[in-house]
């Protein structure tokens, strides 16, 4: 199986210098919010290292797509402020290649018929067409991402009107609203507003597919880069307490135990495990030094990591 040693598209909208976020998750440019999370969550488990039948290579392969490809486009799509962004530099991409006439190099068949009658509906069918295969061979990822790329660069530069994805937590202003509104629907609306996700959620996510696979120190990287993003975090401290407890760091794994209980003293990763570590510790501290652990046996505290 040929191993990319970089993850990136070459056709495309890659050919201009810009990435395709949409492509990497198979999706259409017109895909709202809501269905791009439950495409990544899909996707997730379709890249999770522990799918069975998958040798060695195959699953470290399958890593690196989720953790260089798919989660990169997920973080930028799903946050608002970033798909904004993204979305007006290729409003300005297209208004720009419009001006110039120039056609563009197609290299699949379907982009090509949809060069030469564009149309939204077509284009979307295009898309779920080629979507289902994108991720069943790790050999075909970047092949099918970039003939989803290709139907997004003619979707952009055949389209008079682009519509793009909905915004995920900030409702769109109607015709039927009156100019003013009072501040007691104001209040409403912002309680019924979905909570932000937090700015660490990437690093998370990664940090847990590294314990699954009992990497502790890769995860325990990906959780110091989630204490800088989000320093409140009570689930990043408790998933570093339960890192530094599988490493036999005893006490750095009570102090983050404990940070995240004094964030929120019902986080579940320190309640399960802080008691167990007291205890652990303390039976340790009476013992004399001859008696300490074997540092060479293959498991941390309570049986973690071991196998």
């Amino acid at each position: 199986m040929g191993k990319p040693e970089i993850f990136k598209i070459s056709r495309g909208l890659a050919s201009y210098k810009l990435p395709d976020y949409y492509a990497i998750l198979g999706l259409a440019m017109t895909t709202d919010a809501a269905h791009v999370r439950k495409k990544f969550l899909q996707l997730a488990k379709v890249l999770h290292p522990d799918v069975f039948g998958r040798t060695a290579e195959e699953k470290e392969l399958a890593t690196n797509y989720l953790s260089k490809m798919v989660s990169p486009a997920y973080q930028t799509l799903h946050n608002d402020r970033e798909r904004g962004e993204y979305l007006a530099t290729l409003r300005l991409f297209a208004q720009g290649q419009k001006q110039k006439a120039e056609q563009p190099t197609l290299k699949s068949e379907l982009a090509q018929k949809l060069y030469k009658y564009p149309h939204k509906t077509t284009y979307t069918k295009f898309v779920e067409e080629i979507s289902p295969l994108q991720y069943k061979s790790l050999d075909k990822i970047l092949q099918y991402t970039e003939d989803l790329s290709e139907l997004n660069l003619v979707y952009l530069l055949t389209q008079q009107s682009l519509v793009f994805s909905s915004a995920s937590s900030t409702p769109s202003a109607t015709s039927a609203s009156p100019p003013s509104t009072t501040a007691s629907s104001t209040s409403t609306a912002e309680v019924s507003r979905p909570p932000a996700q937090s700015p660490a959620t990437r690093s998370i996510q990664m940090a847990e597919l590294f314990i699954s696979k009992k990497q502790w120190a890769d995860a325990l990287k990906e959780l110091k880069a989630a204490e800088k993003l989000d320093p409140n975090n009570a689930k990043v401290f408790g998933m570093q307490g339960l890192v530094y407890m599988n490493q036999n760091v005893a006490m750095m794994a009570k102090t983050n135990f404990q940070k995240a209980l004094k964030i929120d003293p019902k986080e579940p990763i320190s309640l399960k495990y802080i008691n167990q570590l007291n205890s652990s510790t303390s039976t340790q501290a009476a013992k004399p030094p001859a008696k300490q652990p074997d540092k060479k046996s293959g498991g941390g505290l309570f049986g973690w990591g071991k196998k």
